[in-house]
């Protein structure tokens, strides 16, 4: 089991350079164990847009938010 809730690990992994997208994140979270009812959460068109303004942000800046 994971220690790190599901959305709180993908806002971790938005803010490494190996996530580009929201897809590379969802990859990211099934790689690490999280079960596809947990990555469900990442389907709503509100945090998926806000992990994709995240990836694509500069390494200092996510940093910051």
């Amino acid at each position: 089991m994971n220690q790190i809730h599901v959305v709180e690990r993908a806002y971790q992994l938005a803010r490494t350079p190996e996530c580009q997208n929201t897809g590379d994140v969802v990859k990211a979270l099934s790689a690490e164990g999280y079960s596809g009812a947990e990555i469900s959460h990442f389907q709503g068109s509100s945090i998926r847009a806000d992990l994709n303004r995240i990836c694509k942000m500069p390494a200092q800046a996510a940093t910051t938010e």
